[in-house]
């Protein structure tokens, strides 16, 4: 039998219908893991508004993110959606090399969609022709509504033809056949192709089957059949429809693949990797696997899938409360969660007296390894309080002396950042020495606005955030995302909702059992030394002391390398309480 190309639609159509945020640098691994199955086409993402379709606003970003697989010798299509001219604009300064467009085969579906007629849609695809051909890129084309429009109802064969015929015209090299509702039958397909294949070859045409009623497969089968060679799908099924809430949408590409397979068809792709990608990005982005084969093939490869994360495992004692926060100890590990929930969790003075308190106990104390810092409710810190701060010395002098002891603190310090960050809860987050957050949280330097500065909190978020990105934020007071302070590599990780967040820490703070405590507090002076004095004195004589100290007799790497030795590959530094760590080593 023929071989059969399959187009994976599920880094663009999959994800721009999902409400939460996914995170950047989750979209970009999405596509460096779908590229290493042996998929030739992996639709990467739009530029379409971002006021019409948020989600995908990060579009430049993700392209910069595998631009190394854009330009390199594996022959893999990493096509873009673009509505307009300006979004074939931004296509060529992103330096996409294959774009993608679309009509609505419906006036209904056209004017609701794109506010515009099937007509002048047709003529934005002239003018996006044109720039595309004189710019080098291949052009691909997407017809919605084959077979029924949501305002009109059924679609006319005839009026399939005609776009499909326009955009072949214009320059597309295939386009895409999509049965947007999903209510399409193998009656319905044997209708359509019978009458487009008199006129159009099939070489020149893609089928796009949502599985809203089930007849997804079916509708590939007869289609294959007619002479189609090319479909798309989306992983995991990810895309639901629009018009049938909680109705499947896209066709998953497990599912697919399953078929042909089974049809002894070639595509060239890996089930089996596929199918392990649907089950990771299902769990990330904390939705059901919507693929049927995928999640019944992962189950028995792997044992039963689950449908959400695991709550928190992780045992937590209070040690102390107050109405403004609360102190919680897991072994080992701190936890302050600030509790002014209803205000923000701003800072009053009392609550910035508590924390330099709490800081500085712990840093003293040889049982404590490490200590976290977060929120309730919807926000992590909006700033100080203003109304309940003290007179504006006593507010620098206080905030200065928490933020100098976070910062000298010699244990390891984690912000997990539950939702959004104002002025000093910005800072709060960045003095830490490392940070999980969630992928909606929002982050603010707004002082400018308030005829302000952030002068305390300054001097650590320009540490973290570098020069030129904090000046803009500095100046301007706008959002700054969460995926944008991973994409610079500040955040950690990201999460997809505050139970994976909870997820997020259990995972850091287990790999951080493996951590020798002193050692840490060792690199953490390099690090300050590197900062405050680099190429000095300063830094010269911290480095010889954190040498002497790493190497003397009494050193974790005595016990660890001794440990090594036998045989053990990873010391757990947690279960060696003070007096046992002084024993052993």
């Amino acid at each position: 039998m023929s071989r059969v190309t399959i187009v994976e639609v599920g880094p663009r159509d999959g994800l721009q219908n999902i409400t939460k945020v996914v995170p950047t640098n989750l979209k970009i691994e999405l596509i460096q893991r779908l590229a290493a199955t042996g998929l030739p086409v992996i639709e990467a993402t739009s530029f379409v508004s971002p006021k019409w379709i948020p989600q995908l606003a990060d579009g430049p970003h993700v392209l910069r993110g595998i631009k190394t697989m854009m330009e390199g010798s594996n022959g893999i299509q990493f096509p873009v959606l673009v509505p307009n001219e300006k979004g074939i604009q931004l296509a060529i300064r992103s330096g996409s090399k294959d774009v993608a467009v679309f009509v609505s085969a419906t006036e209904g579906f056209s004017r609701r969609n794109i506010n515009c007629s099937v007509d002048e849609s047709l003529a934005r695809v002239q003018a996006i022709s044109e720039k595309a051909k004189a710019a080098g890129i291949k052009m691909r084309g997407y017809v919605s509504c084959i077979f029924s429009d949501p305002y009109d109802g059924p679609t006319e064969p005839s009026q399939v033809i005609k776009v499909t015929q326009a955009l072949l015209d214009a320059g597309c090299y295939e386009v895409s056949l999509g049965d947007t509702l999903g209510i399409g039958t193998v009656a319905d397909v044997e209708v359509l192709l019978g009458e487009m294949l008199k006129t159009i070859p099939a070489s020149k045409l893609a089928g796009h089957f949502h599985d809203t009623y089930g007849q997804a497969i079916a509708n590939v089968i007869k289609s294959y059949e007619m002479g189609l060679r090319t479909f798309d799908s989306s992983v995991a099924g990810l895309g639901g429809c629009p018009f049938a809430k909680g109705a499947k949408g896209n066709l998953a590409t497990e599912d697919l693949l399953y078929t042909l397979g089974k049809m002894g068809i070639q595509t060239g792709v890996d089930l089996a990797e596929v199918v392990n990608i649907g089950v990771w990005i299902s769990e990330a982005l904390d939705l059901p696997n919507g693929s049927r084969a995928g999640a019944a093939l992962a189950v028995k490869a792997l044992g039963p899938v689950p449908t959400t994360p695991k709550a928190s495992e992780r045992s937590w004692t209070v040690i102390e409360s107050t109405p403004e926060l609360s102190v919680h100890r897991s072994g080992v590990n701190i936890k302050i969660v600030l509790t002014r929930e209803k205000n923000g969790n701003a800072l009053t003075t009392s609550m910035v007296r508590s924390l330099t308190r709490l800081f500085r106990l712990f840093s003293t104390d040889e049982s404590v390894f490490r200590i976290v810092l977060s929120g309730s409710g919807r926000y992590f810190c909006t700033g100080m309080d203003l109304k309940n701060a003290g007179t504006p010395e006593e507010q620098f002098l206080s905030l200065r002396a928490l933020f100098h002891t976070i910062d000298s603190c010699p244990k390891t310090t984690i912000a997990v950042i539950n939702g959004t960050c104002l002025g000093g809860g910005v800072g709060l987050a960045f003095v830490c020495d490392i940070r999980l957050a969630t992928s909606d949280a929002r982050f603010k330097l707004s002082e400018v606005r308030l005829g302000l500065c952030p002068a305390t909190i300054s001097k650590y978020v320009i540490r973290e955030w570098g020069f030129s990105f904090a000046r803009a934020a500095m100046l301007t007071a706008q959002d700054v995302s969460a995926s944008e302070l991973a994409h610079l590599k500040v955040v950690h990780r990201l999460a997809s909702s505050k139970r994976d967040l909870e997820h997020a820490l259990d995972k850091l703070l287990d790999d951080l059992r493996f951590a020798a405590p002193r050692a840490s507090s060792l690199s953490k002076d390099l690090l300050r030394a590197a900062w405050t004095d680099s190429g000095g004195e300063v830094q010269d004589k911290v480095i010889k002391v954190a040498f002497e100290k790493m190497m003397a007799q009494n050193s974790e790497s005595t016990y660890a390398l001794r440990e090594f030795r036998r045989g053990v590959k990873g010391v757990d530094w947690e279960t060696l309480l003070p007096g046992q760590r002084e024993s052993k080593l």
